[in-house]
């Protein structure tokens, strides 16, 4: 599927014999000249020129020389699967005395010098596709010659070759020429909508040229800032996002509620007057927790507070009741894997971080199915708890029995570890409801402010629209979906429209692992190239640092100049790595990706709790994060290049 936007292109070939073109200079944006050898490895015989630049989304441009007939070239160029046409390439007639002397076919005619420079026809070429016609490239074009003896038609012949050197010469002039024909074709490109030349895709603009292309956003930066912190926009993120929250509640996938809020948001884009706003269908998983009870019987009577985990199965209806056994770490649990057989293993692993603890989470129930255990009890990944459980994924495996598995509070975590390390025997009597249904149809819903130079490309602001079934979803990830919107909505109202599309997607389906995403990733990825940077704010909208990136040391370097427009609110790091789980696909493929980096120390009290409501959510600081979001999308969805890629040095400073 193209983009919006996206004009098709027509296809065409050109054949010209390379010994026909006259010499021409060539020049780059920073007056650098450059080997041709250096830059394509150049052999005695050149066989195939090939410029692939990824800042250039899919175009790839190519010469190709005939085995059969190696001075004839042909041109083809192409952008994503279709030919397009960037010049026609005119010969020009031997002369007895040297191509200098020679007068070009094109000379007196539309987009011809008179010279012999096919550069100025084949941009007038370039207006239309179809082939040439008399006086266009046809022979038939091509002004007669005299001969000596006064025939009309006639081209003298060149001498005999007495000194047997003719061929060694005429293959030096084949060699030499296919050289100038690279030349011509690096000048031809050199225009091309803005971007590189190079074939590693890097910048030809030097670094102090990116600087003062970034320091001209200044002013753009300020009013962005004011109208979003200090202006009339202030608060509005937070104003829009407590109606949203308040009115749908918490946003679980395949839910009635999901769909309520997919419906909502729909409406509220369009009424903001955002371009191209539509719904992209998608399947996810629908699971529901139903009645949930957990009571320990031994040694007293407590009731024990639980969330069952994403995609648990059911206890039989009467229940479990088994005697427990509390392990700190997975490596405990293996070395009393006897122990364990027909128990209710509890984790009591303490909070490191939540990459490394989650672990517990994600895999507990598989672990303790593999000894024996008739149900696991995970402690809430939290790094604070007021006797609040969390929920959140968990996964099985095909070979291992499925138990069912929640999580409990820190409080009954560690009281049970207490009780457990005195010898006290626990015995816990579970009941949980929880039913898998079959995968429901939901929506990536998305919006745009068309680009007004390559709309083709794209800038993507994201969050994702579904939650847990607890709380209000406000924190996760109700305010990085509300400052993604609010970055399209600051753009508007400031009358400005970047070069390139930006493009809000609202995610579906993050929680079950991104689900919403990876479809969107396999629907658009045959446009990879055109996919600027990919963001997501998925990790609190607290008081903003900067960004984390990912990607090559060059768009580091652009990114860390970038964020110099935020001083005014002291939000200018950049840190390594880019986090988000719908946005993972692209990164992995090389497409630059930037996370919202912000102070996350109060983010585990309330993640996948009942605890996450607009009340934890703070409107001077969402300001602030939706400013930073918006500047730095603007910024790079209207620069004149895209940002580079691969793994390259830094640039020369």
């Amino acid at each position: 599927m193209q983009p919006a936007g996206k004009a098709p292109h027509a296809s065409s070939i050109f054949h010209a014999p390379l010994h026909h073109y006259h010499t021409f200079p060539i020049k780059t944006q920073s007056q650098n000249h450059h080997s041709i050898t250096e830059w394509f490895g150049l052999e005695e015989t050149l066989k195939t020129v090939s410029i692939q630049s990824p800042a250039m989304g899919k175009d790839n441009f190519q010469g190709i020389t005939s085995p059969s007939a190696p001075s004839q070239l042909a041109l083809n160029i192409s952008r994503d699967g279709a030919s397009t046409t960037l010049g026609e390439l005119r010969p020009t007639p031997q002369h007895p005395h040297g191509p200098s002397q020679g007068r070009s076919q094109s000379a007196g005619k539309p987009g011809g010098d008179g010279r012999g420079f096919p550069g100025r026809r084949g941009r007038a070429a370039a207006a239309g596709p179809g082939p040439p016609g008399p006086g266009a490239g046809s022979e038939a074009a091509a002004p007669p010659s005299r001969s000596a003896a006064g025939g009309v038609g006639a081209v003298p012949a060149p001498p005999p070759d007495r000194h047997g050197e003719g061929h060694l010469c005429k293959r030096r002039k084949r060699k030499k020429m296919k050289l100038l024909f690279v030349i011509f074709l690096m000048n031809l490109l050199h225009q091309h909508a803005g971007k590189s030349l190079r074939r590693d895709g890097s910048s030809l603009k030097s670094f102090e040229d990116i600087k003062n292309e970034i320091a001209g956003y200044t002013n753009i930066a300020k009013a962005i800032i004011d109208l979003a912190v200090h202006g009339k926009a202030q608060n509005r993120s937070y104003d829009r996002l407590a109606v949203f929250a308040d009115t749908i509640g918490p946003r679980l996938s395949g839910s009635k509620n999901l769909e309520a809020a997919i419906k909502y948001m729909f409406s509220a884009l369009q009424k903001d007057g955002l371009e191209n706003v539509h719904l992209e269908p998608v399947k996810v998983p629908h699971w529901e927790r139903g009645e949930e009870f957990a009571v320990m019987l031994e040694p007293r009577n407590h009731s024990i507070a639980i969330l069952g985990l994403g995609n648990s199965i059911a206890t039989p209806p009467e229940g479990i009741t088994a005697e427990v056994i509390v392990v700190a770490s997975f490596d405990e649990l293996h070395k009393r894997a006897q122990e364990a057989k027909g128990k209710i293993v509890v984790y009591n692993e303490p909070f490191i971080s939540y990459g490394e603890t989650v672990q517990y989470r994600l895999q507990g129930a598989v672990e303790a199915a593999k000894v024996g255990a008739v149900a696991s009890l995970i402690r809430s990944i939290a790094s604070f708890s007021i006797h609040s459980p969390h929920t959140g994924g968990q996964s099985y495996q095909p070979d291992v029995p499925q138990i069912p598995t929640a999580c409990i509070t820190v409080e009954d975590a560690e009281m049970m570890s207490r009780m457990s390390l005195r010898g006290t025997k626990i015995v816990v009597h579970l009941r949980m409801g929880a039913k898998t249904y079959p995968d429901s149809l939901s929506f990536n819903t998305v919006a745009e402010i068309a680009g007004s130079k390559y709309p083709e490309q794209v800038v993507l602001v994201s969050g994702h629209l579904d939650s847990w079934d607890v709380g209000q979803g406000a924190m996760d990830d109700g305010g990085g979906a509300f400052i993604s919107w609010e970055a399209l909505s600051l753009i508007k109202d400031l009358g400005l429209r970047p070069k390139r599309t930006l493009r809000l997607v609202l995610w579906t389906g993050e929680e079950q692992g991104g689900v919403g995403a990876k479809q969107y990733y396999q629907l658009h990825k045959e446009n990879i190239s055109n996919f600027d940077i990919v963001m997501e704010s998925d990790a609190g909208t607290f008081k903003p640092s900067g960004l984390g990136f990912s990607g090559s040391a060059e768009a580091r370097d652009i990114v860390k100049e970038i964020m110099t427009l935020l001083q005014p609110i002291n939000a200018t790091d950049v840190y390594d790595t880019a986090d988000g789980t719908d946005i993972a696909y692209w990164m992995r493929d090389g497409v630059p990706g930037a996370s919202l980096y912000n102070d996350i120390n109060k983010y585990f009290w309330f993640h996948h709790s009942q605890g996450d409501t607009m009340t934890v959510q703070d409107p001077n600081q969402m300001n602030l994060c939706a400013a930073v979001w918006t500047v730095v999308s603007y910024v790079i969805a209207d620069m004149e290049d895209m940002l580079p890629r691969g793994a390259r040095g830094t640039l020369s400073k």
